[in-house]
């Protein structure tokens, strides 16, 4: 048994995990940064995008205060393409702008 009462396939799954980390951030100091890095998902359609708009869409959004992290093809739909919203997306709010501040292209 290892310090940590575990096996010993599970310390080198553990081990091995920790050297994987470690060798994507030593590729990332390097400039090898994979092409997704730091981008985050979609809370609609879960597509990794380096852009979302933080904006609740919903009469319950409202009363829980939950917002939703949404892409731009997502956004158009739950905002009918107009910044405030419109008729038909009463609901509406806008929240703000999330970037990717690792995006590969913009060092």
């Amino acid at each position: 048994m290892a310090l940590r009462n575990e096996s010993k396939e599970d310390r080198a799954a553990r081990k091995q995990a920790v050297k994987e980390v470690k060798a994507a951030k030593k590729e990332r100091k390097q400039g090898i940064i994979p092409e997704d890095y730091g981008q985050k998902e979609c809370t609609l359609c879960q597509k990794k995008v380096d852009l979302l708009i933080r904006c609740q869409t919903s009469e319950e959004d409202h009363a829980q205060e939950r917002w939703q992290m949404v892409c731009g093809s997502c956004w158009n739909k739950v905002s009918g393409g107009v910044v405030d919203g419109d008729d038909k997306h009463q609901h509406y709010r806008y929240g703000g702008l999330w970037k990717n501040q690792h995006k590969k292209d913009a060092r």
